[in-house]
């Protein structure tokens, strides 16, 4: 019986397994396509690719197509969002924050949609040994492996993005100093992207201020909307514009 054949039909030929192909990028030792048996979990992927000693384990990315349909909504939601907050403002003549949230949405624009599972554990042999973290791979998956950067990024309501270097141990609210906020940024918290993915709420108020966070190398400060401004289009905007931007990957070779 011809080969292909067997395979359409999902026959028990000779010679003939199911595989999983995926695809590693980044500081790996073996980049490109990897074609794994068929039932390979998130290991079998890492371990093949051999992530090298330069590879920033915390900021590695697990990108799955299957998840580009919701992130693609939960951008246009963000996007719809700034759009009815910008058309707002301009209504009610507060030009700043119509051009805030228009410069937000323009940014926002330009990100892609990754696929990206965040949180997800891609150190090879900790995940090995991780059954809750040692999820099945799909085929078309992709693996990135970035190199350790030493910036921090400030994003949001700022007059500006800043990329600044990381200071050992320096909580997430000092950065602040070096990177201007907008007159419509929230006085009561930020958010913080760390580099695999979760998202953290900081109070930086006297009233409601959190124990110091120390961010590791590649983690994204989102300075939000004042929650007064936002609320009026959507009470989760900031949440949602903090969810997507946990879905983006460090930059790098391997991470298109």
């Amino acid at each position: 019986m011809n080969r292909v054949l067997c395979v359409l039909l999902m026959l028990a030929c000779p010679g003939i397994a199911a595989t999983v192909q995926v695809q590693a990028g980044g500081a790996v030792a073996h980049a490109g396509r990897l074609e794994l048996a068929d039932g390979a979990r998130l290991s079998d992927a890492a371990l093949a690719a051999r992530p090298l000693p330069q590879a920033y384990l915390l900021g590695a990315a697990w990108l799955r197509p299957g998840l580009l349909a919701a992130q693609q909504r939960l951008k246009a939601g963000v996007l719809f969002d700034l759009a009815s907050l910008q058309r707002q403002a301009r209504a009610d003549g507060r030009q700043e924050l119509a051009a805030t949230a228009g410069a937000m949405a323009g940014w926002i624009d330009s990100l892609p949609v990754t696929g990206r599972q965040a949180p997800a554990l891609l150190d090879p042999r900790v995940v090995e040994v991780n059954a809750a973290e040692n999820r099945p791979l799909a085929s078309g998956d992709r693996l990135y492996y970035p190199r350790r950067p030493a910036t921090v990024r400030v994003v949001g309501a700022v007059r500006q993005p800043c990329t600044l270097p990381l200071v050992p141990l320096q909580d997430a609210r000092l950065y602040l100093a070096s990177c201007k906020v907008g007159d419509d940024a929230d006085a009561d918290s930020l958010y913080v992207i760390e580099p695999d993915g979760r998202v953290f709420v900081q109070g930086i108020a006297l009233w409601n201020r959190s124990a110091p966070l120390a961010l590791a190398p590649g983690a994204v400060i989102y300075v939000p909307l004042r929650e007064r401004a936002a609320g009026k289009v959507d009470a989760r905007l900031n949440d949602d514009i903090a969810a997507f931007l946990a879905t983006q990957v460090l930059p790098g070779a391997g991470a298109e």
